[in-house]
């Protein structure tokens, strides 16, 4: 086949091949999710961002016919001889070449990176909580709320120091503690109300998502055993502290007595003195409900899942960013190069313009070809729309700078992405 059979290919609408395209919508239109082929290294037998229907199709009625009218092209070019005695040749076609290359260099040292055992693991862990947490995302139509634990845990240890001067004066009172043990035993139940606050204001926070009718057997158990546990601790610290009151309690009751006062009843006095904790002990409680997020775990995984992404792009770029970076520039400079033999050609070969003409003629039909395919996929999204579909579209982006090379795009942005075919 040649240049003519190829422009005589019919493309236009309505004729077999335009109207076998149109006949493959419905396999395509309902899918939520459609692979798109490489968008990078694309040459004449699988084009850019090509659907697996469009790529069917081009290979079906397109390839056999363009391949050979681009080999006509080539070898135009090739008949004659630069003045270095270097064949003549296609800078589109070498351009596509210096692209495959690269890709190729870059996709074998990814898969030298992913190789390594902490970097698999890494991965796959990043991989099993991505999934996780898009399902939650997707179950409660949010992402998780910012969660910081220096933020959380340092908020109720500056709270539960309010203790010491609530509590250090009663206990110095006993007189079985020496100061330091008296310290020790505050600090304690600073502890104590620390660790019971935040089980009971998770809990709170939570109740719904813990409690509620949708609640697994094992959370709701465990679920309880918080709250127990929260409340025994609680209790511990506030027998704590009344046994510690008792001392001040009594020493007041004597001055009282003394003096032929008439003060409170003990019970009264008991809660004065304790009403102060107790304030402290809600606004630990009020600072975790504040900073907690409502779903279990939601917050958690996310920070988790950051990191680990964080950890995997610092493995990246101290492994092998540099080395691929230095793809990139070399595949860059081949490309000028390139570029300059082919301005030194345009006046050097006789036939530079004819040759020139000729691949015109196969991008004119090109064109129609790119025509009949951006139809395909315009109706391919008004389709899906229809049926209420949010076709995602997936692919590798090997030259991204990042450690996921997979991309996921909706509709409108592969609408976006310009369609093109290889020439090598």
């Amino acid at each position: 086949m040649s240049i003519a059979e190829y422009q005589a290919l019919d493309l236009r609408p309505g004729s077999p091949i335009a109207t076998d395209l149109s006949a493959r919508l419905t396999e395509e239109a309902g899918r939520p999710t459609l692979s798109l082929s490489a968008p990078h290294g694309a040459n004449a037998e699988s084009p850019a961002f090509f659907t697996p229907v469009m790529l069917a199709w081009y290979q079906s009625h397109i390839v056999f016919a363009r391949r050979s009218a681009l080999a006509e092209v080539k070898r135009g070019f090739a008949q004659e001889s630069l003045a270095s005695g270097n064949p003549g040749f296609l800078l589109e076609a070498k351009r596509d070449e210096i692209e495959q290359t690269k890709q190729e260099h870059l996709r074998a040292g990814l898969q030298s990176f992913y190789s390594r055992v902490d970097v698999h693991d890494r991965e796959e862990e990043i991989r099993r909580l991505r999934s996780d947490y898009d399902n939650r995302r997707a179950a409660h139509g949010r992402d998780a709320g910012s969660w910081n634990p220096w933020l959380k845990h340092g908020g109720v240890a500056a709270i539960m120091l309010l203790e010491f001067p609530l509590n250090l004066s009663s206990f110095l009172k006993i007189d079985f503690l020496t100061p330091a043990l008296a310290t020790a035993s505050v600090t304690l139940i600073a502890l104590l109300f620390a660790f019971s606050s935040h089980l009971i204001g998770r809990l709170i926070r939570q109740w719904g998502e813990r409690f509620g009718g949708n609640v697994t057997a094992r959370m709701r158990a465990d679920s309880y055993r918080h709250l127990a546990f929260g409340l025994v601790l609680f209790l511990i610290g506030a027998a704590a502290i009344v046994f510690s009151r008792s001392y001040l309690v009594a020493e007041a009751l004597s001055r009282q007595t003394a003096l032929g006062e008439d003060g409170g009843s003990t019970i009264s006095i008991y809660g004065v003195a304790f009403i102060g904790n107790l304030a402290v002990y809600a606004s630990a409680v009020a600072w975790v409900l504040f900073t907690e997020d409502p779903v279990p775990d939601f917050a958690e995984e996310r920070r988790r899942l950051d990191r680990l992404k964080r950890d995997s792009q610092k493995a990246y770029r101290k492994g092998i960013e540099r080395e691929e970076q230095q793809l990139i520039l070399q595949a860059q400079r081949e490309t000028e190069q390139w570029a300059r033999r082919d301005a030194e050609q345009a006046r050097s070969l006789r036939n530079y313009g004819t040759c020139r003409s000729r691949f015109d003629e196969v991008c004119r039909q090109d064109a129609r070809v790119l025509g009949l395919l951006d139809g395909y996929r315009n109706q391919l999204a008004i389709e899906a729309r229809k049926r209420g579909v949010d076709t995602r579209f997936t692919y590798d982006g090997l030259a991204s700078g990042e450690t996921e090379t997979r991309r996921d795009i909706d509709g409108d942005a592969y609408l976006s992405r310009r369609l093109a075919l290889g020439y090598a």
